[in-house]
């Protein structure tokens, strides 16, 4: 082979010989923890917690949203699972979620929660069902606005 040749070639070589190495393994930090966070190292606020422990199946629905509106409203009242030093970022989608789903929560659930936040009503008093949307509700309260 020619000298130039062999030198075209050597970085290939070195390039394909640190392929093949074992990757060394992550740095770990003074407490012990391996450098780089992933999602699971990250402290969460109690919304994320309830979440996912309702995802999980460990908190029905119904007992998932008033633990939600206790985190915004009267943390202390939370399960000791579900506090948290991370504040949550806002409550809004919150009390959307609370009046769409009225329906969908226990009757002492609904008690509990009427304290912070109030259901939708309609002008007559009865609640919106917003979660009810077919087109025969839809051309109802066309004509009702009409």
């Amino acid at each position: 082979m020619r000298r130039g040749t062999t030198l075209a070639v050597l970085p290939l070589v070195l390039v394909l010989a640190s392929c093949a190495s074992e990757a060394p393994a992550p740095d770990e930090d003074v407490a012990g923890s391996p450098a780089g966070f992933g999602v699971e190292d990250r402290e969460l606020d109690s919304l994320s917690l309830i979440e996912t422990a309702m995802l999980a199946g460990r908190v029905d629905y119904s007992t998932g949203v008033l633990y939600k509106v206790y985190t915004m409203f009267e943390p202390m009242s939370l399960p000791d699972e579900f506090q948290s030093d991370v504040p949550a970022k806002c409550g809004t989608p919150l009390i959307i979620e609370v009046q769409r789903n009225w329906n969908r929560l226990t009757p002492e659930h609904r008690a509990e929660i009427s304290q912070y936040i109030e259901p939708l009503t309609e002008g007559d008093g009865t609640e919106t069902q917003l979660d009810d949307v077919t087109p025969d509700r839809l051309d109802h309260e066309r004509e009702r606005l009409d």
